[in-house]
């Protein structure tokens, strides 16, 4: 097998890994949440609004990393469940702002406990090598994008868990 190849597979094992990860965490807790009436990205919007309310649709879409057009069907469907509200800032009535309402608050309590109760076992995990896992996770983001620090640096001011 020729250099260039292995190069291929270990890529892709690292790359299925990554996927695979994703995929656990998310189904684990999708199974939970689905008696909720909730994607996980309209989980991840409400999280994001509840740290950072008042934020306009283009700036949630950055956060979660989604296309606007993507977020803005997230957004409408939330509205219409009664957990996000559309609102204008007083000192610029042009911006357009969101907001979670009680009834998000309240859905994102639950959902929260749901979260933890699922993902905590993550923590059993020794600290050293969740502390190698996230350093690792840094390196790839900053050799995969172009902003790769700003992006990472951004995205963990944003996290939501």
């Amino acid at each position: 097998m020729s250099d260039r190849e292995e190069d291929r597979l270990e890529v892709y094992r690292i790359i299925q890994s990554v996927r695979e990860v994703n995929k656990t965490i998310f189904y684990a807790f999708w199974n939970e949440e689905q008696h909720l009436d909730l994607t996980a990205i309209q989980h991840m919007a409400l999280a994001i609004l509840n740290k950072r309310p008042n934020i306009g649709l283009s700036e949630l879409a950055e956060i979660a990393h989604v296309g606007s057009s993507s977020m803005s069907g997230v957004v409408d469907r939330l509205t219409k469940a009664g957990y996000i509200a559309r609102g204008r800032l007083e000192h610029d009535r042009r911006s357009l702002v969101l907001t979670l309402t009680p009834e998000g608050k309240d859905i994102m309590q639950k959902v929260d406990a749901m979260w933890m109760e699922r993902v905590l076992p993550i923590l059993d995990i020794p600290r050293e090598q969740l502390e190698l896992l996230l350093d690792v996770h840094k390196q790839m983001i900053m050799k995969l994008t172009p902003k790769g620090m700003n992006q990472l640096e951004q995205s963990s001011n944003d996290t939501t868990r």
